[in-house]
């Protein structure tokens, strides 16, 4: 169980990767995000605590007070998880560079995911024993090992991809202004030869950002199976140098403007 959040945690922070802006609704799920992983730690401390009790003492106050505080912990943890994928779905609707259809497909998927863990975790209030609290938990583990991680990393992928793909897209159509712009001086007998090269540099870094980018989604496309954690790190990472060399890209084009203006 402890793992589960430190997974959830490690995923989400990937998950604000190049992020700047906090907006709308995203903002007021975050806040709520974040106070339910503070009753979540909270809520596991105190199951554990009244197990071990009940573990040491075996008497039926013990025991009952184990039990409410797993019922507790254990649906405080599906709320988690659902306020989780609610930060997807928030996330998605504001993120650019997406199509309808792809939009749809993923509200969707975390819609499937929602409405599971709705039903799942009203299943807590009638286990009237440990051993039935820790047989619902089994399914809600089977279900985020098998079904939500999946859906969930895709979608992080997903969303930080597309961020990555709009800053390709306007260095893009700079670099294609300032070609216009430097062949028209040139025209003029400018002397634009040291802000061609600049120009020629920026190109190939953003060429090398777009490799970069298409391996990355080509990993998020393809996520399955026990490697789907590590293979999504990859994915992130090859955005990480994909950004960098898009950031790399834009201090040439400082240097081209700065030339441009006769500095």
């Amino acid at each position: 169980m402890k793992k589960l959040l430190i997974v959830l945690f490690f995923v989400f922070s990937l998950f604000l990767f190049n992020t700047k802006n906090i907006f709308g609704d995203y903002a007021a799920t975050y806040q709520s995000y974040i106070t339910l992983s503070d009753l979540y730690r909270k809520s596991y401390q105190s199951y554990i605590s009244s197990k071990n009790k009940f573990l040491t003492y075996h008497t039926l106050t013990s025991e009952n007070e184990a039990i409410e505080n797993g019922r507790n912990f254990l649906k405080t943890r599906d709320q988690f998880l659902l306020q989780y994928l609610k930060l997807l779905n928030d996330r998605t609707s504001e993120t650019g560079g997406f199509s309808q259809s792809e939009r749809d497909l993923i509200f969707s998927k975390l819609n499937v995911e929602s409405v599971w863990l709705y039903g799942h975790r009203s299943k807590y209030d009638t286990a009237g024993s440990l051993n039935d609290l820790q047989r619902v938990s089994d399914q809600l583990q089977d279900r985020y090992g098998s079904v939500i991680r999946y859906v969930a990393l895709q979608t992080a992928g997903t969303i930080i991809h597309n961020k990555t793909k709009i800053f390709i897209n306007t260095i893009d159509d700079i670099l294609l202004r300032i070609d216009t712009v430097l062949k028209q001086m040139g025209e003029e007998s400018f002397d634009v030869s040291l802000a061609q090269r600049w120009l020629l540099e920026a190109q190939n870094k953003v060429s090398l950002s777009k490799e970069k980018q298409d391996d990355a989604n080509s990993i998020f496309t393809n996520l399955h199976g026990q490697n789907l954690v590590s293979d999504y790190n990859k994915a992130v990472f090859l955005l990480n140098e994909s950004n960098q060399y898009l950031r790399e890209a834009s201090l040439n084009i400082s240097e081209i403007i700065r030339i441009i203006k006769g500095e």
